[in-house]
């Protein structure tokens, strides 16, 4: 007799828990279709508002990150070769 209550509020709480869920998951705001992840112009945009983020944007913008910071080290190593050449060539 003391199995019914006990299996009951078990199913409940696991009832109100994946009522929970459904509603954290509802009432997320969803993505623009038309919105632009690279939208930050600075880095430091990107960072903004960070807390909020769901781990999925986090990654996006992280990767967006490192993609920015590979394409500046590029640059730089693309300007440091380019002067080398020319040191080369003159002398």
């Amino acid at each position: 007799m003391t199995i019914d209550p006990i299996l009951s509020l078990v199913l409940a709480c696991c009832g109100l828990f994946m009522a929970g869920l459904f509603l954290g998951r509802w009432m997320q705001p969803t993505p623009k279709p038309g919105a632009d992840p690279e939208e930050p112009v600075d880095d430091a945009g990107l960072f903004c508002g960070w807390d909020g983020l769901s781990v999925d944007e986090r990654r996006q913008r992280l990767a967006l990150y490192q993609r920015r910071v590979r394409a500046r080290i590029a640059e730089q190593e693309r300007a440091w070769l380019q002067a080398r050449l020319r040191e080369y060539a003159k002398g």
